[in-house]
């Protein structure tokens, strides 16, 4: 049954990043669609006997060892299409999740934890970031901030693989190369809430708006190349963590162009709610003196019976106020 669980979570995390990079315009449907129609990665193999070979656009120059390695790779990847329903929705895909498995002849860098000092806490706390394969100093990359959900930590996104499917994303679906931020929501002196009661837990996890907005996004853009304006900065985040999203978003628009909410937990007032959480807005309106959203996706899987209903209403209260 955990083993199920799990990749419960890893086939939910594969298609909540591919939602991500793609409305965040990093990843090309167009080409997607045709290469998977023509036999997903046909491209790749642009001239095995030559050695030269086309990845996405990208002429390499390869040696007989390593375009023999690219073939296997073509081969194995092709392997794995799944059939998709009516929806368009892949079928079966926990039998094969070659999404969250490293390629061989790939490189798949380590992710970097950062300290990092919080005026929020008056201590140094941790995130993870990764960056592209081949990142470079010499160019500006657009950011993606990862929130993760009640229990978790900075280290929930690796836990479950999100390192590895964002770059097979980037190498077999052509998506944008970008820095991706990993925060850890318990703002608190030992950054976990384990042990704490339910309320407090929430209080903590809500300091995140400071805590991100005033250190950590600071901490980012002076430390790596950033691409720092609102459409190339989004946010997105799961249960508690997709409240936090709409915390963030929608009280600095200022600063978020994209955003994404996933079975998102309660944060926006409701007369149907009388839980512990407290409202963190009364209503959702998008603030045209700032331009609007450029991306604003709610998505919520069709068994959610713990969350599921909010980014319903949600979706709701952004119909009738915008």
């Amino acid at each position: 049954m955990k083993r199920r669980k799990k990749k419960t979570f890893i086939y939910i995390t594969v298609f909540l990043l591919l939602a991500i990079l793609g409305t965040y315009g990093f990843i090309s449907y167009q080409n997607y669609h045709s290469t998977f129609q023509e036999g997903f990665l046909y491209e790749l193999v642009e001239d095995i006997n030559g050695n030269i070979m086309n990845l996405l656009g990208k002429d390499y120059v390869l040696n007989s060892k390593e375009a023999m390695l690219k073939r296997e790779n073509y081969e194995l990847v092709t392997s794995f299409q799944q059939p998709v329903n009516d929806e368009g929705i892949a079928v079966d895909m926990l039998d094969n999740p070659y999404f969250n498995q490293k390629i061989k002849g790939y490189d798949y860098p380590e992710p970097k934890e950062i300290s990092y000092y919080s005026s929020i806490t008056d201590t140094n706390r941790h995130a993870y970031v990764l960056l592209p394969v081949n990142y470079s100093t010499d160019k500006m990359y657009p950011v993606l901030y990862l929130m993760h959900g009640l229990g978790g930590s900075h280290r929930t996104w690796l836990n479950k693989d999100a390192d590895i499917i964002l770059y097979n994303l980037q190498y077999f679906y052509n998506a944008k190369e970008m820095i991706v931020v990993l925060p850890n929501n318990n703002v608190n002196d030992s950054e976990n809430t384990d042990d704490l009661y339910i309320g407090d837990k929430i209080k903590i996890y809500d300091k995140i708006e400071q805590d991100l907005v005033q250190c950590l996004m600071p901490y980012i853009n002076e430390h790596f190349s950033t691409l720092t304006d609102k459409n190339n900065t989004a946010i997105a985040g799961n249960s508690m963590g997709g409240r936090e999203t709409i915390n963030i978003a929608f009280h600095h628009q200022d600063l978020f162009g994209h955003v994404g909410l996933f079975s998102s937990s309660y944060a926006v007032r409701s007369t149907k709610y009388a839980g512990i959480m407290r409202p963190l807005f009364n209503d959702l309106d998008v603030a045209p003196e700032h331009g609007g959203f450029k991306t604003l996706m709610l998505m919520v899987g069709r068994s959610d019976n713990v969350c599921g209903e909010w980014t319903y209403y949600y979706h709701d209260r952004l119909t009738a106020n915008n």
